[in-house]
């Protein structure tokens, strides 16, 4: 990303002024995760609604957009899952125009270096091919559907012990597309490194979903390195075929990383409480007839549900519980499994933690604001208060 190109800045909360062409605003509007609005003066925008944090390149101005929650902790929390990554503070205070894409970038090669030291982990691939002597195994009707009544080449497949698997392809495309990514120099020649070495994997090509990679014992050590590659493939549209972003861009969903770190996070403290968590859970219906399908963020049980719960990365201005629509859905959600309690977890502003009662439903709304800012020390508290609000009592 050129240096001389002009610079501006949007926070995520509330609303910023910005000076830009037409094209520039345009362009902007189309990426989806904001709203711009013309002012009053020719050439000044204002942009509200941001829904991801980063770095956009429209036309020849460079956008910041600053996040309202601390760099240490978006890092954090994108890295649950797994065990979590954290990134000193000279990595946020260095060059602070690019403080966000190199913080996130710097955890995740420092987590690819520290898991692939010993070497990249090798697996076999199954391997269809054409070949004039018998390996592994022939696959007859291939063999009659492509070439009926030649006997060479083969039809053949077999089981490949290579480097080339699923987990190491998403680490390697990460790996490019930060290319793109404006990095400190320091960064940058990890990166370069780690290319070098992923030379023998291949990639997963733009537009394609990335391909399932199931965690063993083998490959645990990967978990925190693919949780933080999946994110910077979205953050740069690399798995969209349409409206892919131009080079520079890195846009973090907060909604995801946010929804994600807390579904993890209880998940981990309820099981201790003996109850179990599950995420994005597809098992329920509103009607009988299965027309209307829920799928809530966590449903919290033990032999029956509970609990349910859905988290909210927005802010609200109105210092209310939360918007009418949320807690109608809380409600649904309530009936649908046959519990009395639902709880509603946003991101500190200026909701008020309260209960919310609904006799005709018998069913109580929970109105949790979570604190994003301190430390991790402040963020795990944060959520060991919360496990506590969500425990059924004793």
């Amino acid at each position: 990303m050129s240096e001389s190109r002009p610079r501006a800045f949007i926070t995520e909360k509330g609303e910023s002024l910005v000076e830009l062409t037409l094209g520039e605003a345009m362009e902007l509007q189309e990426m989806r995760f904001c709203r711009v609005s013309p002012t009053t003066r020719s050439g000044l925008w204002r942009v509200s609604d941001v829904t991801r944090v980063g770095t956009a390149v429209v036309g020849e101005t460079v956008l910041h957009v600053v996040p309202k929650t601390p760099l240490q902790n978006i890092v954090y929390m994108a890295s649950a899952g797994y065990g979590h990554i954290s990134v000193g503070q000279h990595v946020v205070d260095h060059d602070g125009e690019r403080a966000f894409p190199a913080a996130i970038a710097r955890a995740f090669l420092l987590e690819v270096q520290r898991a692939t030291r010993r070497g990249l982990v090798k697996g076999y691939e199954e391997t269809h091919e054409s070949a004039s002597v018998m390996r592994g195994r022939w696959d007859v009707s291939r063999q009659l559907a492509v070439r009926p009544g030649l006997p060479l080449p083969l039809e053949i497949d077999y089981d490949h012990f290579s480097e080339d698997v699923p987990a190491n392809r998403i680490l390697h495309t990460a790996i490019r597309v930060l290319r793109a990514v404006d990095l400190p120099r320091g960064v940058e020649s990890i990166r370069t490194q780690l290319e070098m070495d992923f030379l023998e994997t291949g990639l997963v090509p733009r537009g394609m979903p990335l391909p399932t990679v199931v965690i063993t014992r083998l490959t645990e050590h990967l978990g925190p390195a693919l949780m933080l590659a999946r994110l910077i493939l979205e953050a740069v549209s690399w798995t969209h075929r349409e409206g892919v972003r131009r080079g520079g861009t890195f846009l973090l969903n907060m909604a995801t990383v946010f929804e994600s770190f807390v579904a993890e996070r209880l998940r981990a403290l309820l099981e201790l409480k003996g109850l179990r968590v599950t995420p994005q859970d597809r098992r329920w219906w509103l009607d009988t007839e299965r027309v209307v399908a829920l799928r809530p963020d966590m449903v919290v049980e033990t032999d029956v549900p509970t609990s349910v719960a859905d988290t909210k990365y927005k802010v609200l201005t109105d210092g209310s519980g939360g918007p009418p629509s949320d807690v109608y859905q809380m409600v649904a959600y309530a009936l649908a499994l046959k519990v009395r309690t639902a709880h509603l977890i946003y991101v500190s502003g200026d909701v008020v933690s309260q209960v919310i009662r609904i006799p005709s439903a018998q069913v109580d709304v929970h109105v949790h604001a979570v604190s994003l800012a301190g430390g991790i020390a402040d963020l795990e508290a944060e959520m060991a208060r919360l496990a506590r609000l969500i425990a059924p009592p004793d």
